[in-house]
């Protein structure tokens, strides 16, 4: 009877405290894992947000995970479970952000803030539509250039301010503030375009 209670502990799945904690210790692969196979899914679609561009998005992800496991000791772990596993997701997607962006101006360091002149999209900043739902935008955010797209994840969903922006991207809080403003206005060209089209409703 020993044996198999011992048999069944060895196999049976790891809580995330148990994970975490073998990943600092280092006995096993186990934790690594368990961490691995539960949160790829989470990491890829942050990720998603930021690279449109499948093969770069599986890298940046796994470079991901490369940097949570060696800065695993730094992350301090909440006793209460419910918590624990909040911290650790908004952990994971603030080093999954910070690495696509790094990815993002590494492979691309002269057309990353390339952009569309203002004058471009200054016509369509129309009153955006109540019919505009979350998923309506996340679908249009694909469309946009990567600054623009970037820099409205950052701000809008992410809940970094300008200055911080601006400190990760290397630019004036202005120049962020501008392109924030300019992936709003491309997105309700985009979506008036959309919505027209859809609809069949001549400009």
């Amino acid at each position: 009877m020993k044996s198999i209670r011992q048999y069944w502990r060895k196999d049976n799945p790891f809580s995330l405290r148990e994970a975490l904690e073998d990943c600092v210790l280092g006995k096993t692969e186990r934790g690594k894992s368990f961490v691995y196979k539960k949160y790829y899914g989470y990491v890829m679609a942050v990720v998603l947000r930021y690279m449109t561009v499948e093969m770069e998005a599986e890298e940046a992800t796994n470079e991901t995970f490369v940097k949570v496991f060696r800065k695993m000791d730094r992350f301090e772990m909440h006793e209460d479970d419910e918590v624990l596993e909040k911290t650790f997701r908004s952990w994971l997607a603030r080093i999954a952000v910070n690495t696509s962006i790094d990815m993002l101006r590494s492979k691309k360091p002269l057309d990353f803030f390339e952009d569309t002149a203002m004058e471009d999209v200054k016509q369509h900043a129309v009153v955006i539509d109540d019919r505009l739902a979350v998923d309506d935008i996340l679908k249009l955010l694909d469309k946009l250039p990567d600054v623009q797209r970037s820099i409205f994840n950052l701000f809008e969903i992410e809940g970094y301010s300008h200055e911080e922006i601006g400190a990760m991207l290397g630019i004036p809080e202005s120049t962020s503030r501008t392109y924030l403003t300019r992936a709003k206005q491309r997105l309700r060209k985009l979506y008036v375009e959309q919505f027209t089209v859809s609809q069949n409703i001549p400009l």
